[in-house]
């Protein structure tokens, strides 16, 4: 399960799937009042239900119940702590202009890649356009009072950055790494699922090894055959850093050289030929290169600690009842 967020006012989740009655006693049953709101069991649903269908993958029966009622108990917290802030920032009088709403919507329609996929996305969760720009309105307020009352007060000085790079020397250690291109011939799922050999596709790379060898052309063979998910950009993947593979392709890559072409490797899901496109030795980051990397992470810790006393005050002087 992804990491829950610190607000959940951007869900676009329906949800869950209940009979027409049901969903109606649903809708007007209330799991939590915060103040002078409430928090219905539908709106909690909206956040359980994709939470739902990953867990009924991996659990099921008591173990499943277990793992959702965890799950329901953290989401609810958040819920109040979400309805708190809004509550917060609006009674302070936090108000986000037209322009700036707009701004909102434009940035969150740009992270669309085709234009028709806002509708279907709005179709899909069942909102309204005019919902959707609220929503965001309210995480802009949101993040208007975070500014005000949170990162503002936030300081983090020179000297906590240069102690923080001083007494942490291991943080700033980069392991030898190297760069690839792959080209993969997956296994069956059969074969996968069962750790067997799959002589069909070891056929398959074996002949894309001789075209390599005759064409010289690795890049358009991968382009035209391989199976990975970097085949688009021709084979080539990230840094990959000394131990992070399994043991037979960490072995073979990291001890060809620039611009040499591994054999046929086998892995569970298929098999590999890989051309090393470069490689970076084990160093030490020096303090220049990494001070903003520190000051931007000392300020979030900053910040998080001053977020969670800074709620505790909220809740203490606010009604708060889960039902």
């Amino acid at each position: 399960m992804k990491k829950l967020t610190l607000f959940l006012l951007l869900a676009l989740s329906l949800c869950l799937p209940l009979a027409r009655a049901a969903e109606q006693e649903l809708l007007d049953r209330v799991v939590a009042v915060v103040n002078d709101e409430v928090i219905t069991q539908a709106e909690l649903d909206t956040f359980l239900r994709p939470i739902y269908e990953q867990y009924s993958k991996e659990y099921s029966g008591t173990e499943l119940m277990k793992a959702m009622n965890e799950v329901r108990q953290k989401i609810l917290s958040q819920m109040i702590e979400d309805k708190l802030v809004y509550q917060e920032a609006v009674q302070m009088g936090i108000e986000v202009k037209d322009e700036e709403a707009e701004k909102e919507f434009q940035m969150f329609k740009a992270k669309m890649e085709k234009p028709e996929e806002l509708d279907q996305m709005l179709e899909r969760e069942g909102l309204t356009m005019k919902a959707l720009r609220e929503r965001l309105k309210k995480q802009a307020m949101v993040r208007q009072l975070q500014d005000r009352e949170i990162r503002s007060k936030v300081i983090v000085s020179p000297a906590e950055v240069e102690d923080f790079f001083k007494n942490n020397p291991e943080k700033f250690k980069t392991r030898e790494r190297v760069r690839v291109k792959s080209l993969t011939i997956k296994k069956s799922e059969e074969a996968r699922s069962k750790g067997l050999t799959d002589e069909k596709a070891k056929k398959r790379i074996e002949l894309m090894a001789q075209k390599i060898r005759i064409s010289r052309n690795f890049d358009q063979v991968v382009k035209d055959f391989s199976e990975d998910s970097h085949a688009k950009q021709e084979g080539l993947g990230e840094w990959i850093e000394r131990g992070a593979m399994i043991e037979s392709v960490d072995e073979v890559i990291f001890k060809t050289p620039v611009g040499g072409i591994t054999g046929v490797v086998e892995t569970p899901i298929g098999y590999h030929i890989f051309r090393v496109e470069a490689k970076e030795p084990e160093k030490v980051r020096t303090f220049e290169e990494v001070k903003e990397q520190i000051a931007g992470y000392l300020f979030q810790e900053k910040s998080n600690v001053r977020f969670r006393d800074w709620m505790e005050e909220i809740k203490k002087a606010a009604y708060i009842s889960i039902k």
